[in-house]
């Protein structure tokens, strides 16, 4: 047998050459897989990198490297099925199944997931890369609008990406499919009416301005730094390092404290002390707490001590002033340096404070 014969052998409805040729071209992108998407990676960051610049290759290969590898084998994959002659119906339990048609709408739909993917990485590479400018800028408000318009963009990918297959892929109508969607808009309209909603909110946010990234917020008891404002929701990193979403429907629509944006800090609270002080003593103490308030560096000068009211177990003062400053380490070393003082105050005057007590008196029956 010669070596054309020997190629033109046919095995399974294959030759010999055809086999030989997709096993070489599988085993040539499985062994270089790595190599040749660092390859391709650095060709196409090339393409939008500027001379001068630093060289940032490694993380554009750090983020595109398994995306490029995956749309790599998808392209041998492809390339290997047009060269084997697959059958166009295979016959399974009397039933005859399109095996040719399916596996080139899985292969071209797999394809199109691929380039995606780089795009959308792509995509996040340049986000980093206008991030890292916006934060050379005085303006809060380019680290607000980058991470969003990058959602955007991601968005709009993914819903051309899907568009491409119903038009390409499924040879669907999609001129008629868009113009269908204004008959069916108001019940996509109710259905996704939350996530509209939520949308809306971010848009308000952006042209209000109630709060920029970075900015910190006390939203309902949650109190913690903006981090990032996106379309359905707004990430808040508490005093805690928790990371809290809150749907921007929320921000928009309940009250909202931006404390970066305040120039003092409150403090509101109450001591009580023991109903056996006498009237003397609580004038004096009342008037030593608000000579300690006044003569403070970091408070206001109106600072509010009175006696307020009488409760079941004690005499309660109210105690009121402003921080001069919205930075929280300063509030909370001036609040511990004051309740030093009013301790002090309230032991040097021959006093304490209550706490919840009971008196059961019992008397004797004749």
């Amino acid at each position: 047998m010669t070596w054309q014969q020997l190629m033109n052998t046919t095995i399974l409805g294959q030759t010999v050459h055809q086999l030989l040729v997709v096993s070489i071209l599988l085993l040539v992108v499985f062994t270089l897989k790595v190599w040749g998407a660092k390859l391709a990676n650095r060709l196409l960051y090339r393409l939008f990198s500027k001379k001068g610049r630093i060289d940032r290759s490694e993380r554009f290969n750090e983020l595109v490297g398994k995306p490029m590898q995956f749309f790599g084998l998808m392209v041998a994959l492809y390339i290997s099925f047009t060269l084997l002659n697959v059958p166009q119906h295979l016959e399974l339990f009397e039933e005859k199944i399109r095996v040719h048609f399916y596996l080139n709408i899985l292969l071209k739909l797999l394809l199109t997931i691929g380039i995606t993917r780089i795009l959308i990485k792509v995509t996040e590479y340049v986000g980093e890369r206008w991030l890292e400018k916006a934060a050379e800028s005085e303006s809060k408000l380019d680290d607000q609008l980058v991470p969003f318009a990058i959602d955007g963009i991601k968005v709009l990918l993914i819903i051309f990406a899907f568009m491409f297959v119903l038009g390409a892929i499924f040879k669907a109508n999609v001129t008629a499919l868009v113009g269908g969607l204004g008959i069916g808009g108001l019940a996509v309209a109710l259905a996704a009416q939350e996530s509209l909603a939520n949308l809306l909110g971010s848009f308000t946010i952006f042209l209000d301005k109630p709060f920029t990234v970075g900015d910190i917020v006390d939203f309902n008891g949650i109190v913690g730094t903006i981090e990032k404002v996106g379309f359905r929701s707004t990430r808040i990193r508490t005093l805690d390092k928790s990371y809290v979403t809150v749907p921007n429907k929320a921000l928009v629509g309940a009250p909202l404290n931006n404390i970066t944006e305040s120039t003092h800090r409150r403090a509101r609270f109450f001591i009580g002390l023991t109903y056996d002080t006498q009237p003397d003593v609580m004038k004096n103490i009342i008037a030593e707490i608000h000579d300690v308030l006044l003569r403070h560096e970091n408070t206001n000068d109106n600072p509010v001590v009175r006696f307020f009211e009488y409760t079941d177990s004690s005499l309660s003062i109210l105690i009121t002033y402003l921080v001069n400053s919205n930075d929280y380490d300063l509030y909370v070393q001036v609040r511990e340096e004051i309740n030093f003082k009013i301790y002090e105050i309230v032991q040097r005057n021959g006093t304490s404070f209550a706490f919840p007590t009971r008196v059961v008196r019992i008397e004797k029956g004749e």
